[in-house]
């Protein structure tokens, strides 16, 4: 019984300390790659995170600055100025500019691509899909008054958002938030390091799949690249009609406040520079925007037209690929 109660106490101060350290040194968020202070919880089940207003931080060693009013960028006012027509730009970490000083990435190259009568704003945020966006629109966004909503699409946007833990972790939703270890950073840092030990980490799983050659990262993107083509040419399902109904919802909310939509699917990088890429996703959607009353814009053409280096990872546009899709949406704009 004695020996118990040592044990007992041993654990109990080993935890504790741990929790200690793990705060103190902030190793969750050296692991994490980006300080938890950029999220704020959301306000429901649909948005379950947004910027944090009003802070600067960094994110990858990038300074990033969140305005009063949740954007990225700088300070606005409530409504537009006389004359001024306010364009809100939607979407997830493409948007955002991931990896990007705020002035490269793809809203504030619009910006100066169009005349002073323009007034565009960054609603980008890392890990939305277009459910979430829809909801920020409907909760923040209709309160800014644009004229103009341009959402930034990605050929993700139909795999669900993450939530956010107790502790201000992003965590997919399959891997649920609201276990009680997730109150606790050192708890959850052991079991990252659990995880990471039987192989059971992402990019260690997918490296293992078979006829995947390379390191892990050529790995994960074959297997995102293979995900996505087999949810496109199929088109059917939870997660499509879930995508579908966001955007019907989007048009709803365009009708009913005269807004001017665009719809502006970014190309992957396996899609430009090479001989036949598959662009069945795009087909997609844009028959998609015919049938819930949106309009599309395809910015493959404009890449692939552009040429050379345009991409920092699979997903991520590099500065010239944000310069390229600006200058596409501007002409689009100005039709």
């Amino acid at each position: 019984m004695r020996v118990a109660g040592r044990l007992l106490v041993a654990v109990v101060v080993f935890l504790v300390a741990g929790e200690v350290l793990a705060r103190a040194l902030h190793v969750v968020d050296r692991l994490n790659g980006f300080s938890r202070s950029l999220y704020a919880r959301g306000p429901d089940a649909e948005l379950p995170y947004r910027l944090r207003p009003g802070i600067d931080t960094t994110l990858l060693g990038i300074p990033v600055h969140v305005n009063r009013f949740g954007l990225r960028g700088p300070e606005i006012s409530a409504a537009p100025a006389p004359g001024v027509t306010r364009v809100l730009v939607l979407g997830d970490s493409v948007v955002f500019g991931h990896g990007l000083a705020a002035e490269d990435a793809m809203p504030a190259v619009l910006q100066q691509r169009l005349d002073g009568g323009f007034e565009v704003l960054n609603a980008g945020v890392s890990g939305y899909d277009t459910v979430a966006e829809v909801r920020f629109l409907e909760v923040y966004g209709l309160a800014l008054a644009p004229a103009v909503v341009v959402v930034g699409v990605s050929l993700n946007d139909y795999d669900p958002a993450p939530v956010l833990t107790s502790t201000g972790l992003l965590v997919r939703r399959a891997d649920r938030a609201g276990r009680w270890t997730d109150r606790s950073e050192f708890l959850t840092l052991l079991r990252w390091i659990g995880t990471w030990w039987r192989g059971g980490l992402f990019a260690q799983m997918t490296a293992r799949a078979p006829g995947t050659p390379g390191g892990r990262l050529e790995a994960l993107e074959r297997f995102v690249e293979e995900s996505q083509a087999r949810f496109y040419h199929a088109a059917a399902g939870g997660d499509w009609e879930r995508l579908r109904g966001a955007w019907a919802r989007l048009g709803r909310l365009a009708t009913a406040h005269r807004l001017r939509v665009v719809m502006a699917i970014f190309p992957e990088q396996h899609q430009v520079g090479v001989a036949d890429p598959d662009l069945e996703p795009q087909r997609r959607l844009v028959a998609l925007c015919a049938a819930t009353g949106l309009r599309c814009l395809d910015l493959q053409p404009a890449f692939a037209a552009a040429g050379g280096e345009l991409f920092q990872d699979l997903y991520h546009p590099n500065a010239r690929g944000h310069a390229v899709a600006a200058a596409a949406v501007a002409r689009a704009l100005r039709e």
